[in-house]
């Protein structure tokens, strides 16, 4: 069943059920708001966030940034410093995560939220806020849907398949960037196969 909010039609993924987050939904709005996080580590309420960023998005265009660094309180593991580059000695004078929050809630306001496997961040968020209601959008599982065949529909495989470019993988405002350019070229892909977004939203299950 096809759903509409602020005219946008959209298929419910799934509804989250301890209530904190928003629905994972499919839609390709032309206003949205693109998020991503750098961690510590992979869990929600244990590990901490280290970057957040986001790229306002009003008809399809970017129009605005929100990127900041934090300090988590205790040395970033040199495993995430190696996947990220994101360094101890970079935060120690970076506000601590929760005081970031706010501003980056602020930033984001009542947008849907579009990211790569954006499930992630999201409950990073919600562990963070005690809750993060907004309506989120998954890139990779779309990608996954238009492109099942593939062996892998990580972030760099998709900008690799789009040919679009990520200067600084692993750094939030330049995944959100990237996300942001492989959602619009989703988006021509889908009109391309399906005349418009709202024919492919209809085959969903």
């Amino acid at each position: 069943m096809i759903f509409t909010r602020d005219d946008v039609p959209f298929f419910i993924k799934k509804v989250e059920p301890t209530g904190n987050t928003g629905r994972k939904i499919v839609a390709f709005p032309k206003d949205y708001t693109v998020i991503d996080l750098e961690t510590t580590g992979l869990c929600a309420g244990r590990d901490l966030i280290i970057e957040f960023a986001a790229v306002r998005v009003r008809d399809f265009q970017a129009v605005d940034t929100f990127q900041s660094l934090c300090d988590p309180g205790f040395p970033i593991p040199p495993a995430i410093e190696a996947i990220t580059g994101i360094t101890t000695e970079m935060v120690r004078f970076a506000p601590n995560p929760r005081s970031v929050l706010p501003d980056f809630l602020d930033f984001v306001g009542d947008d849907f939220v579009v990211g790569h496997n954006v499930n992630f961040d999201v409950r990073f968020v919600a562990a963070s806020a005690d809750f993060f209601r907004n309506d989120y959008i998954d890139t990779m599982a779309i990608f996954r849907k238009l492109h099942p065949a593939l062996p892998h529909h990580r972030l760099s495989d998709m900008v690799d398949f789009y040919g679009k470019k990520n200067d600084s993988a692993h750094r939030a405002l330049s995944d959100c960037f990237a996300t942001q350019s492989c959602f619009e070229a989703m988006r021509d892909e889908v009109c391309c196969l399906h005349g418009d977004t709202y024919e492919f939203l209809t085959m969903l299950k």
